[in-house]
């Protein structure tokens, strides 16, 4: 009894109360010193994010250890630290985020100072998001990064640059060098029509009927001249062979494997 009243007499006579010592620092309103006790901050089940539960009201400033994992999406709170800023609590995260880091998540919306890279435009950020957007070099429109993996850039691309295609078609350059070899197939049985001749009068078609060739020796027997013909030699010569591959021009997909998430950017809140 005898120190909570001289606690409170302290209290009012410097407006100021130290724990662990008579001479707290004077820009605070308290100090608390010890080598090997701790501050107990008040343990509670927060509800969500968005909600004050267990308080009456959203209190900006209040600090809590919170003890359940409670909500649903991005309203979700988990066991740790956290800290009001009059509309939502807002987790202590242990690891500092730097402007600009990017991470993936199946949120669908902007949360904590963390930004969807959809394209839109910096001027539709938030002020503080935007001067922030310039800093990095993000004075347009922030990346557009639906359908699209992440790579480093080169010394000739700028940040935020976008390229490349899910698909590319091969061209003859692209197959390898070799020759195709083959034969044609048989013809089967044919014959080979030639033009006949009885003497320097050209008769026709030579008909491979027996008719034909009798009427051709009878013919023969009255004429007085003949002449003897020979089908011309066609010298050396190739034959060409074409074929149709058959393709469709189908561009090839040459994209893995993957798992969808959506990107976002630190930008500050």
């Amino acid at each position: 009894m005898r120190k909570l009243l001289l606690l409170f007499f302290c209290s009012s006579l410097y407006a100021q109360v130290g724990v662990g010592t008579p001479t707290p620092n004077e820009d605070a309103i308290i100090e608390v010193v010890s080598t090997d006790k701790g501050i107990l901050l008040p343990r509670v089940p927060l509800q969500g994010i968005n909600q004050p539960n267990p308080m009456d009201a959203h209190v900006s400033g209040m600090i809590v250890f919170n003890t359940a994992q409670n909500g649903a999406g991005i309203n979700t709170v988990y066991p740790g630290l956290y800290y009001n800023d009059g509309t939502s609590w807002i987790r202590l995260n242990p690891n500092t985020v730097k402007i600009g880091e990017l991470k993936h998540s199946f949120s669908n919306a902007d949360h904590n100072g963390w930004y969807l890279l959809d394209g839109r435009t910096v001027s539709s950020l938030p002020a503080l998001a935007q001067a922030n957007a310039g800093t990095i070099g993000l004075s347009s429109n922030l990346p557009d990064a639906a359908d699209r993996f992440l790579k480093a850039k080169t010394g000739s691309e700028s940040l935020g640059d976008t390229a490349g295609s899910h698909t590319f078609t091969i061209t003859q350059s692209n197959l390898p060098n070799i020759n195709f070899t083959g034969t044609t197939n048989s013809g089967g049985n044919h014959n080979h029509n030639l033009d006949s001749f009885i003497g320097s009068e050209n008769i026709g078609l030579l008909s491979t009927t027996l008719l034909t060739l009798f009427q051709i020796a009878n013919v023969a027997k009255e004429t007085t001249t003949t002449a003897s013909r020979t089908s011309q030699n066609s010298g050396n010569h190739s034959h060409s062979v074409s074929f149709n591959s058959g393709g469709l021009n189908t561009p090839v997909d040459r994209t893995p494997n993957y798992l969808a998430t959506n990107i976002f950017i630190y930008l500050g809140y």
